[in-house]
């Protein structure tokens, strides 16, 4: 692994346009279950007799909004889970003005919750609810603290703003993310393993210098990447990170 982060570290330094894709990997480093990774949260609800796509559905929110809403209670917003190191790290680049930000297919809102800024969520996220008959918007830890199920000014519908099946990804933020992607001199995928679409089918779009997948699995884009790493991102990026703290000791001395 040791050439590999070396040649990393040589691409980030000298990129200027870094642009990171994550996916459900970074949010499991932070303790927040795959959705369809054995032993995930598809195959938790599918234990209990239910269908996760049905559950997660403009269907199931139009059909019992309570219902609804206390398996977004239960299953989807966490509040014991925090960004770790690796969101931290993109935040960190993107703060020194190298990143252009992140594109992810997580719908937890870590990214900005590390401080990211610049930040495209294609499946929406967690971090925002609003009422889809009033249009008051409330945050999730408004929502969490209490226990909201309907809207406080109408006792209306509320939902989290994510895309849910039956739905289309938000076209604004598609055409954001393929603007990075066009800007980006440096891809770097984390976590992903490029299957889901229409989000994974993005990075196709991308035309920079440098391509690099940290990713478990092999993906289908491995082949047009520069560097993939096949090991724990957490391992990666402090690894990469020990060599930013041993190169300013070095200076200062």
């Amino acid at each position: 692994m040791t050439h590999h982060i070396d040649k990393m570290k040589e691409i980030i330094n000298n990129s200027k346009n870094i642009l990171f894709f994550t996916g459900a990997g970074i949010s499991v480093a932070s303790g927040i279950p795959d959705f369809r990774s054995k032993g995930g949260l598809n195959d938790l609800i599918a234990r209990e007799g239910y269908s996760p796509e049905y559950l997660l559905s403009t269907e199931y929110f139009r059909d019992d909004p309570q219902g609804f809403m206390k398996f977004v209670h239960r299953r989807l917003i966490m509040s014991d889970k925090a960004p770790n190191l690796v969101h931290e790290w993109i935040s960190k680049l993107e703060s020194e003005g190298r990143s252009l930000g992140v594109i992810t297919q997580n719908i937890d809102g870590l990214h900005t919750d590390a401080g990211s800024i610049d930040v495209d969520e294609l499946h929406g996220t967690l971090n925002r609810f609003y009422c889809v008959d009033c249009g008051a918007q409330y945050s999730k830890r408004y929502v969490m603290e209490k226990h909201l199920m309907t809207c406080d000014d109408c006792e209306g519908r509320i939902r989290p703003d994510i895309v849910l099946y039956g739905e289309v990804l938000n076209q604004d933020t598609i055409t954001r993310a393929l603007n990075k992607l066009s800007r980006a001199d440096t891809l770097v995928v984390l976590g992903s393993s490029l299957i889901v679409q229409p989000a994974a089918g993005l990075v196709s779009h991308f035309n920079g210098d440098h391509f690099i997948i940290v990713n478990r699995d092999t993906t289908a884009y491995d082949q047009n990447a520069e560097i993939v790493l096949r090991d724990d991102m957490l391992k990666v990026v402090s690894a990469l990170r020990n060599e930013d703290e041993n190169s300013t000791s070095d200076e200062a001395h």
